[in-house]
């Protein structure tokens, strides 16, 4: 749509000024038509380099509107611990059973003259689940169990078999105790010497 310049009053005189003309034939002035088309074909081309220069990746480009591009690169330090966890694997360590020998003073016996002796206690394959049966603990026991017999005949006291071998007054006793799931042998050798 185009805008139609104002249209001149008919009747109206031009007062010319020195040096100039009344325009012919109540005519109109068309610079103002020439200037308005020139500004939009003006504008049109403006507009039609713009559009076209941001489109084309072949188009120059000024050096002075580039701006440097800093790249930042990052690092991630993973930190390894000092200490490392122990697997979680399970093992079973099977212990080798062991022999023990030892000498026990058994003290507060029944029927003993002196009411004391010295066990000897010799243990084969122990495992280490029963070390406490070849204690002085046990042996403790089982002088005394005897002793409280009386008895100089073989006779069985607390899981032992116990012999005597009678030599005057004094009984040297001989227990074996065996293990009932093993190659346990406790052997414990004492004397005694019965009171009456």
């Amino acid at each position: 749509m185009s805008a139609q310049p104002p249209s001149e009053d008919p009747t109206q005189q031009y007062n010319p000024q020195s040096g100039g003309q009344p325009p012919q034939g109540g005519g109109r002035n068309p610079w103002p038509w020439i200037l308005g088309a020139v500004a939009i074909i003006v504008a049109g081309g403006i507009a039609a380099i713009l559009i076209t220069s941001g489109n084309d990746s072949s188009s120059s480009t000024d050096a002075s509107t580039i701006k440097p591009v800093t790249t930042v690169t990052t690092k991630t330090a993973t930190s390894t611990p000092t200490t490392t966890a122990t697997p979680t694997t399970t093992t079973t360590t099977t212990t080798a059973p062991i022999n023990i020998t030892r000498s026990c003073n058994v003290t507060n016996i029944p029927n003993v003259v002196g009411n004391s002796t010295v066990a000897k206690v010799n243990a084969t394959n122990v495992p280490a689940s029963q070390t406490a049966l070849a204690s002085c603990t046990a042996a403790s026991a089982l002088v005394k169990g005897v002793a409280r017999t009386g008895s100089q005949m073989p006779i069985n006291v607390q899981g032992s078999a116990c012999t005597p071998s009678v030599s005057g007054a004094t009984t040297n006793w001989s227990c074996v105790e065996h293990g009932a799931d093993s190659a346990l042998t406790i052997t414990t050798k004492f004397p005694l010497t019965y009171t009456n």
